[in-house]
């Protein structure tokens, strides 16, 4: 497995903050990587700490780059990337990683055949701004990957992800007009036309900033609400995804039947109950999927 060739795919924008303490955590791995960083157009520090890694190590090189957005900068990762590398995995620029985070995912993967579209993802512990660990308040559920789950929900956090080079071939030839989120579009790809593990064991620190704190909500009804209100302030964006995906690989059999069911669930009441009626669009907690379907029947997904 050591004589596997990985590269990492980094996307930077004004991370001085954490950027030092990420960037540890990779040179620390356990198996032998590589790390290609792409700039997103900072104004801070950023780039210096970089600059400051990739002349003690060999193994990092950097682009400086205009400013694009991060979806924008992850394809522009994909397009640049090693073609001869047989692993990618992806990195935002303020979590911590643990030492086999990279070794643990091409276990995984290796134990598939190659010649498909693969992706790995798994669990996270989460911090928040200071490091300090959060306590989550949402109950744990049996992750069920599925292209009828990623259709409505995106389990495959990218900092988590690791593809192989099926995976970077079909992500690098076709930046879509309109995704998400670029780990949302490989789970999509993975769960219709490959294999997706999801790993329940955490491979990671995950920095939540601010607002961006997630479960640390303990009223039950309260979070409701929070969802409720999150999940439909998306109104258009997953049927534009949807939209988008279906335009592009036309996927048959049954998931060419969750594609119809979404994209028809505007027409009438009728499509709207059939979607509702469905077991094969789903969100993992039983509570989510409680929220679409009234988002569902209230035509605003």
């Amino acid at each position: 497995m050591k004589d596997k060739k990985v590269q990492i795919l980094m996307s930077t924008y004004n991370g001085e903050k954490y950027l030092d303490e990420q960037l540890k955590s990779i040179v620390r791995q356990d198996m032998p990587v590589s790390l290609l960083i792409r700039d997103d157009g900072s104004s801070d520090a950023t780039v210096d700490i970089i600059e400051k890694y990739e002349k003690k190590y060999d193994f990092i090189s950097h682009a400086v780059c205009s400013n694009i957005g991060v979806i924008h900068s992850f394809f522009e990762l994909f397009r640049m990337a090693d073609k001869d590398a047989d692993y990618y995995a992806l990195a935002d620029q303020d979590d911590i990683w643990f030492k086999d985070k990279i070794s643990r995912a091409v276990a995984v993967l290796e134990e598939y055949p190659d010649d498909e579209p693969l992706l790995y993802c798994a669990a996270q512990k989460l911090i928040d701004a200071e490091g300090s660990m959060l306590k989550v308040s949402m109950m744990d559920v049996k992750i069920r990957p599925g292209f009828g789950n990623s259709v409505v929900e995106n389990i495959a956090t990218g900092c988590t992800c690791v593809f192989n080079r099926k995976m970077l071939d079909i992500v690098a030839e076709y930046e879509p007009e309109y995704t998400i989120m670029h780990d949302w579009w490989l789970y999509m790809i993975a769960s219709s036309m490959g294999k997706i593990h999801y790993d329940e064991k955490p491979c990671m620190y995950y920095r939540q900033h601010g607002n961006n704190t997630m479960g640390s909500r303990t009223n039950y009804i309260d979070e409701f609400k929070e969802r409720f209100a999150r999940f439909a302030g998306n109104k258009g964006k997953l049927y534009r995804q949807m939209q988008c995906f279906a335009e592009k690989y036309r996927p048959e059999g049954e998931n060419g039947e969750i594609i119809k069911l979404l994209l028809d669930y505007k027409k009438s009441i009728r499509s709207r109950a059939k979607c509702i009626a469905s077991n094969k669009i789903y969100r993992q907690r039983k509570g989510d999927n409680i929220i679409f379907k009234l988002l569902f029947f209230m035509n605003h997904i």
